[in-house]
């Protein structure tokens, strides 16, 4: 079978397997989700803070995935709908990202985060459901490398 072929078909079956006959089964009412987040035991402010569904609603069912960007102390309210209304029900993993300018007159930026909060390092998942979800503070340590330059365990990974 064509590789192409295959992934395309994969990916019919990953859209159907949420929906019904009249479309997606969710419930489309965001709940209110809250958190900070600390780097070095400090507020980070400017942090962009997003929810990846694992088992709740996404695009197109919601305009776009949760998110929200930290304030000077760190907080955040997450939006899905209009500003800070929340995130509907379900599982997420949290994935963030901290731009910072790569010197001080430079257009690019870079991660402060340097990628151990990306989709493929994050191990941070919450569950919003019906009521006030406050995320429980998440604490990032101060990193030298990125997860790519760190060493493996022999014959673990």
């Amino acid at each position: 079978m064509n590789n192409r072929f295959g992934m395309g078909w994969i990916a019919v079956a990953l859209a159907a397997a949420g929906c019904g006959q009249d479309g997606p089964q969710w419930t489309i009412d965001p709940q209110p989700v809250s958190g900070q987040v600390l780097y070095d035991g400090k507020p980070a402010a400017g942090v962009n803070v997003g929810l990846f569904p694992i088992d709740a609603p996404m695009p197109p069912a919601i305009p776009s995935n949760p998110r929200a960007v930290t304030d000077a102390n760190g907080n955040f309210k997450i939006t899905t709908f209009k500003d800070g209304d929340g995130a509907c029900e379900g599982k997420y993993q949290v994935l963030m990202n901290w731009p910072q300018k790569a010197a001080e007159n430079a257009e690019e930026t870079t991660d402060k985060l340097l990628g151990w909060y990306d989709g493929a390092h994050s191990s941070i998942y919450v569950k919003v459901v019906k009521g006030a979800n406050q995320i429980p503070v998440i604490k990032c340590p101060p990193r030298t490398v990125s997860p790519a330059q760190m060493n493996g365990i022999p014959g673990r990974n």
